[in-house]
């Protein structure tokens, strides 16, 4: 028999992660496709400022959320001419 996954809601961002025990968590955002905690991480949560936030965050356990991927963080917008009349 298959345990059910832990559903983990965060106090700052309210998103929900399947806890299934770290790296097959699935995280989900408010818009978009599920994704990793590692995206979560990657586009939310190294932004915390306070400890208090980060003492709030249910992302904090690098172990938990392992190392970030390619296409976890938001790309680069591209480069715009101002000098252009």
């Amino acid at each position: 028999m298959t345990a059910s996954p832990e559903i983990l809601r965060c106090p700052l961002c309210q998103v929900t992660i399947e806890s299934n025990g770290g790296a097959l968590d699935s995280v989900q955002f408010s818009n978009g496709p599920k994704g990793t905690r590692s995206k979560l991480w990657s586009r939310v949560c190294q932004y915390l400022k306070t400890p208090d936030q980060q003492r709030q965050c249910i992302n904090q356990d690098s172990d938990l959320r392992g190392v970030e991927q390619m296409g976890d963080a938001f790309p680069d917008a591209p480069s715009i001419d101002l000098t252009k009349s």
